[in-house]
């Protein structure tokens, strides 16, 4: 079963990637995280005691569950249907793009016309990241694939903070966290929500 996220990233696709540790230590000093913990499908780090102060959430009363089931079997239906709040940390070398299923089609960032062809250059990228160029059909404008207009419904990058157990809209970064996270990395951060 898939689980709803809100995903971090850096803005900037080309932003180098977050050590691992530097983050984890980073998050863990504001409160964001916990201690680390395994499980099934690896390390996860459950919402630290400043968790909600580093969110916003919107709305009435959202339902937000922090604590993780004692049980190991418990657990990892918990973790992978995110059913609690907890955090997975993703920092790699190569470019990672990641997407709702549903997302919608991504606007050209200088008509703003739809783009129906984008999953076809997206495999192409995929095959080979060396081809990240792409043309809008529609005004002939040259870019990257990484220009795309996708909203809060997708995006590229080398390192994801993933808060798993987050509705879509239900919550925000803070603009404590986006300081910490743009101090570290040295690039803009923004966010997006998915299911996956």
């Amino acid at each position: 079963m898939a689980a709803y996220k809100l995903l971090l990233h850096p803005q900037d696709p080309d932003c180098a990637p977050v050590d691992p540790v530097m983050l984890a230590a980073t998050l863990q000093s504001i409160g964001f995280i916990g201690a680390p913990v395994t499980a099934a499908d690896g390390e996860f780090y459950p919402a630290g005691a400043q968790f909600l102060q580093q969110l916003t959430f919107l709305g009435c009363s959202p339902a937000i569950e922090l604590d993780p089931p004692s049980d190991d079997a418990a657990l990892k239906t918990a973790c992978n249907t995110g059913s609690f709040c907890h955090v997975y940390l993703s920092c790699t070398e190569r470019l990672q793009f990641r997407a709702d299923p549903h997302t919608p089609v991504p606007r050209c960032p200088a008509c703003r016309q739809a783009d129906a062809d984008w999953r076809t250059t997206l495999a192409a990228w995929q095959k080979n990241p060396a081809m990240i160029e792409w043309t809008c059909s529609s005004c002939g404008f040259t870019g990257r694939l990484t220009e795309l207009a996708f909203r809060r419904s997708a995006g590229f990058a080398r390192t994801w903070i993933e808060v798993r157990g987050i509705y879509p809209s239900e919550a925000v970064p803070g603009e404590a966290l986006l300081d910490h996270l743009r101090t570290l990395s040295g690039c803009q951060w923004r966010y997006i929500y998915l299911r996956e």
